[in-house]
């Protein structure tokens, strides 16, 4: 489990790890999902680049590469 220090958010801890992914949504400019710890519609979202060829229920390994006080951006590896 992560664990987060005062000044540090806990996604930016993520970043350079490689997470399981389920895809929810795919389009022209990639895809959104979220990982095995995250709910739908409640949690933040990991949105990926690079992605146009998945589909909408894979699970794939994710490399984090960004993080805001919301989200993840990652490619799949």
């Amino acid at each position: 489990m992560i664990s987060c220090n005062s000044g540090i958010f806990c996604w930016d801890l993520k970043v350079g790890r490689t997470l399981d992914v389920i895809i929810d949504a795919v389009d022209e400019e990639g895809a959104t999902g979220r990982s095995k710890a995250d709910a739908p519609e409640i949690d933040g979202e990991v949105f990926l680049r690079d992605a146009g060829h998945l589909t909408v229920g894979d699970i794939v390994p994710v490399t984090i590469e960004d993080a805001d006080d919301h989200d993840l951006y990652g490619v799949p590896v």
